[in-house]
């Protein structure tokens, strides 16, 4: 091991980052990297300590009654959530989307832009929609800015269900982050790694959770999400696979890590919602047939990793977000332009 990437030295240059980034709100690229080789040379524990000091500077907040598009939650059952997503790293709410929001979010997915990378083009390419018939290549991402200025999904950003499993699993403020919509296709006969289509974990961010929705029925045919049960707490992915760093993995690599009652396969109808801790093991299983649409949201504790380019609303309406921007901004200020605002 190189000096520069010594424990020691990581840890040194997360700190010098982390000044940086109360200071002007940009995370320098080598803290970001330095994040991410302690969480690979301490199996999850860096991550854990960061995320405990950040739950102390931004403790959650009151919010209004957890009752939206997930369910209706009390205290005791967003408790028995959380306890359920800490120890295993997912939860499958019971609640779906109703039959009408699939049916808009899905029209609009096939209206608006999107990016794909069509086979054998070594970059993205900007097509006006996705044409189901005659799919080019095998992910299809919907503009950032078409998806959150959508008032179907403004609804979903703002859904208090939602944010109240976030605010609890992450005990701390939560901060919409990372929107995303894609479709996913059969057009290619082999996994690509480009589409999230090989195992692998997330580190964009300290702690973090993500919603994922089903906007298309989802079959074991259909690229149903993979996720390795308990791979997200700290130990659960073994050093073997932490020593190839920030590297997707195979099949047979996984496999021979984990027991297969631990690798689960969420085949759901449409509208089904899916909390995960992508800190663990996950894929989107390779299309044998037809298409997946999938809506995912993710709330995290703090802003500070990756680097996304600056996405904000340019219009806001659906009136639950405008609520809900007005009474708590900070859970919105990745999207909205907040001038003078402490960074995330």
């Amino acid at each position: 091991m190189s000096l520069r990437h010594h424990p020691i030295m990581n840890t040194i240059n997360l700190a010098a980052g982390g000044l940086q980034y109360l200071i002007n709100g940009r995370t320098p690229g080598e803290a970001y990297q330095s994040m991410i080789r302690l969480f690979c040379q301490t199996s999850g524990a860096s991550n854990d300590r960061l995320a405990s000091l950040v739950s102390h500077i931004k403790p959650p907040v009151q919010l209004p009654q957890a009752r939206g598009v997930a369910g209706d939650f009390d205290a005791a059952t967003l408790a028995r959530i959380t306890a359920g997503i800490d120890e295993r790293g997912y939860h499958v709410f019971e609640q779906r989307l109703s039959p009408e929001l699939c049916d808009r979010l899905t029209a609009f997915a096939l209206q608006a832009p999107c990016s794909v990378r069509a086979i054998g083009e070594a970059s993205d390419r900007q097509v006006e929609r996705y044409v189901p018939d005659n799919p080019i290549g095998v992910r299809y991402d919907l503009s950032t800015q078409s998806v959150i200025d959508n008032a179907d999904v403004q609804s979903i950003m703002a859904d208090a269900s939602i944010i109240a499993v976030a605010q609890s699993y992450l005990r701390s403020l939560p901060l919409i982050d990372v929107m995303t919509m894609w479709w996913s296709t059969a057009c290619q006969g082999q996994p690509d790694s480009l589409a999230a289509q090989y195992f692998h974990f997330d580190m964009d961010r300290i702690k973090w959770l993500k919603f994922f929705i089903y906007l298309t029925d989802t079959g074991p045919e259909q690229g149903p999400h993979c996720y390795v049960e308990g791979s997200h707490r700290t130990g659960g992915i073994p050093a073997t696979l932490l020593k190839k760093g920030y590297a997707r993995l195979t099949d047979e690599e996984v496999r021979t890590s984990y027991p297969p009652d631990k690798l689960i396969e969420f085949t759901a109808p449409r509208g089904t919602i899916l909390a995960e801790d992508t800190r663990g093991l996950h894929k989107g299983k390779h299309l044998a047939s037809g298409h997946r649409l999938m809506l995912q949201l993710q709330f995290s504790n703090s802003l500070f990793g990756g680097d996304y380019t600056p996405t904000h609303f340019t219009k806001i309406v659906d009136p639950g977000l405008q609520a809900a921007a007005q009474r708590f901004p900070r859970i919105f200020t990745n999207y909205l332009r907040l001038q003078g605002t402490p960074p995330g």
